[in-house]
Parts: structure tokens; C-alpha cells; sequence
């Protein structure tokens, strides 16, 4: 039995306690004032004591005093062995790293008793089986993180028949990665004996402690960097702190360290281009400095665009204009700039242009100047003819060639109807159109229709408006039909149709597209046959009471366009975005196909490339039923910025890939000061010891690895009885007799 631990079983507690005590004594005060003035001095102590004996019955049989203990038993365990391996224990001072310190303690072990009984592991970003022997001839001090607490945690999770007593702890005790605490692990009743290696250590080193960006940026707008810089033996002196992007200095300010020796400084920055970018950070090298490779750290910046800018040219005032308008203004994420055409430059005015209200369409600003700054490109039933723009189509097809998105929205003036077959935009569209101006050419076709989803490309997320694909077919089927189409031939390059009209035929027999997407270059295309999707909205609305489905599809549509992350038919992920020089990388993929059907048991290369495109690690990994696919890879060996691709055996462009950066440095060498007093609270919540030199260390055999086990709580609460209750009745009846007999009331 432990130490018993008091308390009260009365309701309210501790509060409700203290008030019956001060009754007791007012009680009893009471009592003997009345007793002062009993002339027999015997039945005046007699009658004080009973007053006392029933009050304090009275008391204890209200508060209920109880007192509780767990029951335990105590028996011999076996003894585990913990080594860290981190990077931190390759830090040396005074010529010997901690690590070298460590291996000669474990050659003592290996040589004494109690060697052969112990299960040895070494430990840092995770746990493996080690060899005594072979640790205490040296090891390489060589993982990127430093987990005690999940590494303790570990195993005691897989001491499944409770056979483990004690765990041993080598480390420097600088954790970087948060595990179970030390209270947690005390629940388990397996002692933590620590000995901490360098807590003797004097370290002289000036470090890039912390990185606190954004994850993502915006293109030409400033975004802020926050620096924390430690300086260990300083002397308070000031410290340079440059920002870069390769090889090019962006900015560099003065860090002034106070009296802990530490400063922080925010470097404010300009990203240029979109996309990922690599900044390094770096500080001077000083001749005395224990760590030099924690004075320069990267972080990766994801450069975008704050707002996505779409252009929206329409050829008249619609329905469909007026909602598509709508949609794209109320969402705060798109900056929208719009035209529709109420007059063009041949039509005749009795005024000068300068003195009308309506401008000529800009076609020269929108499509020379400013086509660049735009996300995605939409013309909306849309005639070029009338606006002298031959001449700027090639540059809308070099743009979505270049990673831009267009769309091509039906009507009367669209597609055929508006003369783009032979056009340089022909050959970005995903569809092919009849040829313009022959006599025998149908552009339109007329009357109302329910389109087809395509079968095959039912997981597109254009046409995924609910997820789970029964629902999602019979929301389509829901829908109220549209009116009138736009008459297309056939699909064109990688184009793919995804719904088609229900009675009309391309050439080749196919049903006719209606929707179609595809890529071209590195920009998306969509074509869209028809100028009534508004109809999906306010009709589908007031048949069936949920006007939705319009805004969700082009919600997705436009995320495809612009190539959402989310929305992409393959993605790669690292487990982390910073790693250490040689460190596990851990890869996680899915792959799916252009229709967003898993690659299913194919097989695909998993690597990591360098800038220049050149493998460091790869491995052959096959893809599992629902498109999964992982690896785990030894990392470069290097600082900088690399890429996670995934790509096909048979090809040469990734499906996928994704950027992280190795630093010399990282979160684990920066802070490189030993933290011995996690250690000692760890073993002293665990009721094991803590020895901060390991010269002075025991010897194995010597270690307790005794296991308490708990058997249950007792309770001892005395007054909680029938016969307590009968006492107090007694005691309060022998007194009221003694007083009746004595002919007191």
C-alpha cells in the first residue's frame, strides 16, 4: 500500500467540512459556558465530556472522513536500453563529441554484468534494434530528430506481456519533437533511469534558432520572414543576418542579441515569379563556433497570386452572362475585370466616341498588355471578328500554352458561329468545329436536351457535384435541361468529353460533346457547347428547391482551370517540408489518370531529384487499388532545394512532384545546448534516477528494474457504517439520561 491520501465523502467537500468544524466548536463552547455554573465539579466534567464525545460523533459522521491508497505489486522486469543517434549527439566539445562520450560508457556496460540481459535500441527520429557491442565501438550520430518521449512511449507500447521493469536513457536530452510527457508516461509503472551526456558542456555558437514564414506568398507583394538568432558565449555582440534567393542577396539586417543572447528580427521580402522558391538564411561563421551548421537554415515559399484574376469578355447582355457575372463577383477570392458589347466599332453614332458613355472594347490593353496578369481567360458567346482581335489570338494560345486557362462558352456567337475553326485558338480548344462559311455548315443546334455524363470520366471533378457517385448521377439527372448547342464535330488532341447531347453525332459516329476539357501546353482549355448553364441554377432551384449545382460546378471548373492543388488527378507529399542532410524521407502519392480513374496496380517510380533534375533516391513501387502509392527514401545528402516526383516507367514526365528543402542545420542542431533537467524529470516522475555524468554512472546489473503494477484502489472510510450511526444515537441518549437524572434539561 502507498501513502493514504485523506479526504471527505460529505457533499461539498472540503468547504462544507470546514463549516460543520466551526458548529463543532461553537457546539462545544456553548457547552461549557452552560457548565460554569454547575456547582458539583464531577457532573460538570462528566457532562463537558459527553457534550464533547456526541459532538465530535455528530461531526464525524457527517463529514465522513475517508482515506484512499492504490495497492500495488512489485516485481523484477527486465531492463530495455535507449541510445540516442540524433545529430545533436555529434556536437564535440573539448575534442570529443557526445557521441564518443556515450560509446565509451556503453563499452563499461558491454564489459560488466548484466550486458547480456539488457534489449539495447537506438532511437532519434525513430526506434530500431541495436547492438550493445557494436554501439560501444562508435556510431554515427545521424537522425534528423530527437524523440525520447515517443521513443520511451514506444516501447512500452510494445512490452505487450508486461515483462518490462526499467528503461535506461542515453541522451543529451535536447528533444525537438514533442512526445509523451513525463506524467504520461509515469501511468505505465515502468521506471525511466536518465544519464545525461554533455550536461557539463560550455558551448560557444551563434545560431539561426527559429524561422517563423508564411508557407505561402503573393507575387510582388511584401512578405515578412521572422529570424530568432541565439548566441551562446557570445558576449552580446551584434550578428548579420542575410536573406537570399540562390545566389542573389535580398536583404541583410543586424541582429542585436540581448542579455539571454537572444534577438529577433522580421526581413521583409518581394517574390517576383510564381511558384516555389527556396530562401536561404545565413549568418556568419566565427572561428570558436561549435556548430557552424546550424548559422545557415532554407524555407520553402509557395509564390501565388492573392486574388485569382479572370477576364471575362461576353459578346451581348444574357442570362447566361448576367449569372456567370454574378457568381464570379460575389466570390472574394476572384478579381474579376468583365466586358459584354453593346456596340462595336462599326456601328454608326451621331456623336464623337469621346462623348459617349460606352468605351470601344480595349482590345489592344486587355490582350498586348495585360493578358499576362490573368489566371484564366473566359469568352462568353463571344465574337472576335467585329474587334479587329486576329491578330491577338495566337497571343491568348501562347498564353494558355505558357500555364494560363481559357474557356469558350457557347451561343450564337461562339465556337463555329463565331468563326474560330480555322483560328489559332482552334488549337488550344479541346474540340474540333465545322469550318466557317460554307453554305452547307449547321453551327447550332436547336431545342432543349439533357446532356450525358460520360460513363468513363464520371470521377472528374467537374462533374463530381456530390461524392458519392449514385447521388452524384442522379443529381445530374436532376438537373432542368438546357437549350440549344453548339455544333461540334469531334474531340481534338487530348481532349475529353464530359457530357454530350443525347441525339446529335460527332463525325465519327461519337456522341456530340458538349462539355470538353484538355490541356495544351502547360495551360487547361474548356469547352462549353451551350449558353444556357444558368438554367442548372434558378430552373433546377424552383423544380426542385436546391439551386446549387450551377455555383458548384463552376466553382470546380474554375479551380481546374487554374490547377487548384486539390483538384489535380495525381499529388505528392513529403512528411515534412524541411529536412537534415541525409535524413528518411517519407512519400505519400496518389496517382490517378487524366480521367481521375487510379492507376491501379501499376508500377511507378518514386524519387528525389535535385534543381537540375537528377535522381539522388528512387524507388519502384507498386500502386495500390485506389490510386496510393508511398516510399521511404534516404534523403540528400546536401543543403538545398529538391523535389518528390512520381512518375511512370514507361515516361519521362512526373505525374506528380513536390518541393521540400534540406538544411545543414534544421530544427535539430538549433539549439544545440544539452537539456539534462528534461531528463531528470523524466526519471523523477517515473521513480527512476537521474545521473548527469556518465563517468558516475552504475553499472547495468545495478539499474532497479523492479515493476510496480497496480492491483486496485483501496478505500477506508470508518464512519460510513450502521454502527457509527448507532453510536452518535447512543452517546446523544446517554446524555440526554445523565442530564434528566441530575434534573437538567
Amino acid at each position: 500500500m502507498v501513502a493514504l491520501r485523506f479526504g471527505v465523502g460529505v457533499p461539498g467537500g472540503t468547504a462544507v467540512a470546514v463549516l460543520l468544524l466551526v458548529a463543532f466548536v461553537g457546539v462545544v463552547w456553548l457547552s461549557l459556558r452552560e457548565l460554569r455554573f454547575e456547582p458539583n465539579r464531577r457532573r460538570s466534567l462528566v457532562l463537558g465530556a459527553l457534550r464533547i464525545a456526541t459532538a465530535a460523533a455528530a461531526l464525524l459522521l457527517a463529514v465522513q472522513p475517508t482515506w484512499t491508497g492504490d495497492r500495488i505489486q512489485r516485481a523484477e522486469g527486465d531492463l530495455a536500453l535507449l541510445v540516442d543517434r540524433s545529430r545533436s549527439m555529434s556536437i564535440a566539445a573539448e575534442g570529443t563529441t557526445r557521441a564518443g562520450r556515450a560509446a565509451r560508457l556503453l563499452g563499461r556496460w558491454r564489459d560488466g554484468s548484466g550486458a547480456d540481459a539488457v534489449g539495447t535500441h537506438a532511437f532519434g527520429t525513430s526506434v530500431r534494434p541495436a547492438s550493445l557491442a557494436e554501439l560501444a565501438e562508435g556510431f554515427d550520430a545521424a537522425d534528423d530528430e530527437t524523440r525520447i518521449g515517443a521513443a520511451v512511449g514506444e516501447l512500452l507500447r510494445a512490452d505487450v506481456q508486461g515483462d518490462l521493469g526499467a528503461v535506461v536513457v542515453l541522451s543529451d536530452g535536447a528533444e525537438s519533437a514533442r512526445g509523451p510527457s513525463a506524467e504520461e508516461l509515469a501511468r505505465h509503472g515502468v521506471k525511466v533511469h536518465a544519464v545525461a551526456i554533455g550536461a557539463d558542456e560550455e558551448l560557444c555558437d551563434d545560431a539561426i534558432a527559429e524561422v517563423q514564414a508564411d508557407a505561402v506568398a503573393f507575387v510582388r507583394q511584401q512578405a515578412r520572414v521572422r529570424v530568432v538568432v541565439r548566441s551562446l558565449g557570445g558576449g552580446g555582440r551584434p550578428i548579420p543576418v542575410s536573406l537570399r534567393l540562390g545566389e542573389q542577396l535580398v536583404r541583410e539586417v543586424v541582429a542585436e542579441p540581448d542579455e539571454h543572447g537572444e534577438a529577433a528580427v522580421e526581413i521583409p521580402f518581394v517574390p517576383d515569379d510564381l511558384g516555389r522558391a527556396v530562401y536561404r538564411l545565413s549568418i556568419p561563421v566565427a572561428p570558436e563556433d561549435a556548430v557552424p551548421e546550424n548559422n545557415d537554415r532554407a524555407f520553402l515559399v509557395r509564390v501565388t497570386r492573392d486574388k485569382l484574376r479572370v477576364l471575362l469578355v461576353a459578346g451581348r447582355p444574357s442570362w447566361d452572362e448576367r449569372f456567370l457575372r454574378a457568381f464570379l463577383k460575389r466570390d472574394p477570392a476572384i478579381d474579376l475585370i468583365s466586358f459584354f458589347i453593346l456596340r462595336t466599332a462599326a456601328d454608326l453614332t451621331m456623336a464623337s466616341p469621346d462623348e459617349l458613355a460606352l468605351i470601344p472594347f480595349p482590345t489592344d490593353e486587355l490582350f498586348s498588355e495585360h493578358l499576362g496578369s490573368f489566371d484564366l481567360v473566359l469568352f462568353q458567346n463571344f465574337e472576335y471578328g467585329p474587334y479587329q482581335m486576329g491578330g491577338y489570338l495566337p497571343r491568348i494560345r501562347d498564353y494558355v500554352r505558357r500555364g494560363g486557362g481559357f474557356a469558350m462558352i457557347g451561343g450564337d456567337l461562339g465556337f463555329a458561329s463565331g468563326g474560330y475553326a480555322e483560328t489559332p485558338l482552334a488549337q488550344i480548344l479541346p474540340v474540333e468545329m465545322p469550318p466557317t462559311g460554307t453554305p452547307e455548315t449547321r453551327a447550332v443546334v436547336p431545342g432543349s436536351f439533357t446532356p450525358r455524363l460520360a460513363s468513363e470520366m464520371a470521377r472528374h471533378p467537374l462533374l463530381e457535384l456530390l461524392p458519392d457517385p449514385a447521388a452524384n448521377a442522379q443529381a445530374w439527372a436532376s438537373l432542368a435541361p438546357l437549350e440549344g448547342a453548339n455544333v461540334i464535330t469531334g474531340l481534338r488532341g487530348d481532349g475529353r468529353a464530359l457530357l454530350s447531347h443525347p441525339t446529335e453525332r460527332a463525325t465519327d459516329g461519337s456522341p456530340m460533346p458538349v462539355l470538353a476539357v484538355g490541356t495544351e501546353g502547360r495551360g487547361r482549355a474548356l469547352a462549353l457547347a451551350t449558353d444556357t448553364s444558368w438554367r442548372w441554377g434558378i430552373t433546377t432551384g424552383g423544380r426542385t428547391g436546391d439551386p446549387s449545382a450551377y455555383e458548384r460546378f463552376w466553382d470546380r471548373a474554375l479551380r481546374w482551370l487554374t490547377r487548384d492543388p486539390s483538384l489535380e488527378p495525381a499529388r505528392i507529399t513529403t512528411d515534412r517540408e524541411r529536412y537534415g542532410p541525409g535524413a528518411r524521407v517519407r512519400v505519400e502519392a496518389l496517382l490517378r489518370d487524366e480521367r481521375y480513374e487510379p492507376l491501379a496496380d501499376r508500377a511507378v517510380r518514386i524519387a528525389l531529384v535535385d534543381d537540375t533534375g537528377q535522381e539522388i533516391a528512387s524507388s519502384d513501387v507498386r500502386v495500390d487499388g485506389q490510386g496510393g502509392a508511398h516510399a521511404v527514401l534516404d534523403g540528400p545528402g546536401h543543403p538545398g532545394g529538391y523535389r518528390a516526383v512520381a512518375r511512370a516507367l514507361d515516361a519521362d514526365e512526373p505525374l506528380a512532384e513536390e518541393g521540400f528543402v534540406v538544411e545543414a542545420g534544421g530544427d535539430e542542431l538549433a539549439d544545440p545546448r544539452p537539456r539534462p533537467e528534461l531528463l531528470r524529470r523524466l526519471a523523477e516522475a517515473t521513480g527512476g534516477t537521474f545521473h548527469d555524468d556518465p563517468d558516475e554512472a552504475p553499472a547495468l546489473a545495478d539499474f532497479d528494474s523492479t515493476r510496480t503494477r497496480s492491483l486496485g484502489t483501496t478505500r477506508i472510510a470508518p464512519f460510513a457504517s450502521w454502527w457509527a450511526f448507532l453510536i452518535v444515537v447512543a452517546l446523544f441518549a446517554a446524555e440526554w439520561m445523565v442530564r434528566r437524572t441530575w434534573g437538567r434539561r
